[in-house]
């Protein structure tokens, strides 16, 4: 897209009873940069770089702060594009800053479509597959900058806009539609938590999520694939931020399967978005240098593990997967790109090869600058 708002906010918490703490937007016309606005107030700047909007003050029911936005937003009368915009969306729509049928984009979503088998798709993790030299901060000027050089390298082709449903309709639909299973596979496997209130009957996602081929469990653990909340998530959710599992909002969840099941006609139909994803697809490059190696991936998440032992056994023919905290008997250590590991360290003094995740991403997929 030639013209949308870049946007990030900050909130301290999942639940809109949290407020908002900051917002920032990068307007982008005609391809380029035209403004750059930071609305946020400090309270104290000693805490700013611990991130999340610690520091600021909540500017949820500021008149003047809702106001410079809005006007922002009325004169270019862009697309909101956000990374994880439903959350997003969720907050600004509760306190009145953006209208309910303003025309909003995920970039997480656009990305999975540009190239769809990255591990992860967080923020952080994209700019580090992509080279970028930024530091992910969590304060919403840097991330919104980051953002951008993102999409600048990235140059993701497709985009859906946000779906935005009804409780009603989305009840309607799973008790009207009982076979739909099959056409979806967006959870395929995917082990699933619900948590917290939600205005979508939880016992209708649970089951739309069973036909989309997921696993429904009650509790989290490591092999937890993905964590959906509604307000008020409590325990479940610092558990799931603690294993570093992916947290989406319950308005992800319902865009995500009412663009897959057809609720109703998008700007870009189904059988496009399979068309493209097909095309784009391609296989693993072949690395032939790890042919009958032993690799250790330890220091990844379980679920992760899982994933990247699939694909050194079956694409890449190594000899043997190592999952002990030893690095003196393996060729190789992959790791999780956040985090400082003593087995990483001991790799380099004895000269083992130690890659993190994303820039093994790289070579499986060819990726090149």
């Amino acid at each position: 897209m030639q013209n949308m708002i870049l946007l990030d906010i900050e909130t301290i918490d999942f639940g809109v009873e949290s407020g908002i703490y900051e917002v920032a937007l990068i307007v982008i016309k005609d391809g380029e940069v035209v403004l750059t606005e930071h609305i946020a107030e400090i309270e104290d700047e000693n805490l700013i770089h611990l991130g999340m909007g610690e520091g600021y003050k909540d500017i949820s029911e500021d008149a003047s702060k809702k106001d410079r936005f809005r006007s922002i937003v009325n004169t270019y009368n862009y697309p909101v594009v956000a990374h994880n915009v439903p959350f997003d969306r969720k907050f600004l729509v509760h306190y009145g800053w953006l209208n309910e049928d303003h025309e909003c984009y995920d970039s997480v979503r656009a990305l999975k479509y540009a190239i769809p088998d990255l591990f992860s798709y967080s923020l952080g993790y994209l700019l580090s597959f992509y080279n970028i030299e930024r530091s992910l901060t969590h304060t919403a000027l840097d991330d919104v900058k980051a953002l951008h050089e993102l999409l600048l390298k990235a140059k993701p082709e497709l985009w859906m806009p946000l779906y935005r449903v009804t409780p009603s309709k989305f009840k309607n639909f799973v008790e009207t539609n009982a076979n739909v299973e099959g056409q979806s596979t967006i959870f395929e496997g995917k082990r699933i938590v619900f948590t917290g209130a939600s205005p979508f009957p939880r016992v209708l996602m649970k089951e739309i999520a069973l036909k989309c081929g997921a696993v429904v469990t009650g509790n989290i653990s490591s092999k937890t694939d993905l964590l959906v909340c509604g307000e008020k998530p409590g325990s479940k959710l610092d558990k799931a931020r603690e294993l570093g599992i992916e947290i989406q909002p319950d308005e992800w969840f319902i865009d995500a399967v009412s663009k897959d099941l057809n609720l109703e006609t998008a700007s870009v139909t189904r059988g496009s978005f399979a068309a493209t994803v097909d095309k784009q697809r391609e296989r693993f490059t072949k690395l032939p240098e790890l042919k009958g190696k032993s690799v250790n991936i330890a220091l990844l998440p379980v679920r992760m593990q899982n994933k990247v032992e699939d694909i050194l056994m079956n694409h890449m023919e190594v000899a043997k997967i190592n999952k002990g905290t030893n690095s003196d008997k393996v060729d190789l250590i992959i790791y999780s790109d956040e985090g400082d590991y003593t087995l990483v360290k001991k790799a380099k003094e004895l000269q083992i090869e130690s890659v993190p995740l994303s820039k093994f991403n790289q070579m499986i997929l060819g990726y090149r600058d």
